[in-house]
């Protein structure tokens, strides 16, 4: 494997990594803000419980999607 191929591979991953990171931190942060209002005054296990699924749901089939567009080899 060449070094050029190499540093291409580095590069595409750290894009992965960081589209993928402020993906998942903007996901959550949206999600967090909607349920706020219906979750006051839960125990944090209980917020976590409700917000799980939807996160999964909007990383697999959004967030990780739109990572690999952006960080694939180029």
């Amino acid at each position: 494997m060449s070094l050029p191929s190499i540093l291409s591979r580095v590069a595409a991953r750290a894009r992965f990594l960081s589209v993928a990171t402020a993906g998942a931190y903007a996901a959550i942060n949206l999600l967090l803000a909607l349920l706020a209002p219906f979750t006051q005054g839960w125990p944090t296990l209980g917020v976590t419980a409700v917000a799980v699924p939807p996160m999964v749901l909007a990383m697999v089939y959004g967030v990780i999607p739109i990572a690999f567009r952006f960080g694939s080899p180029r």
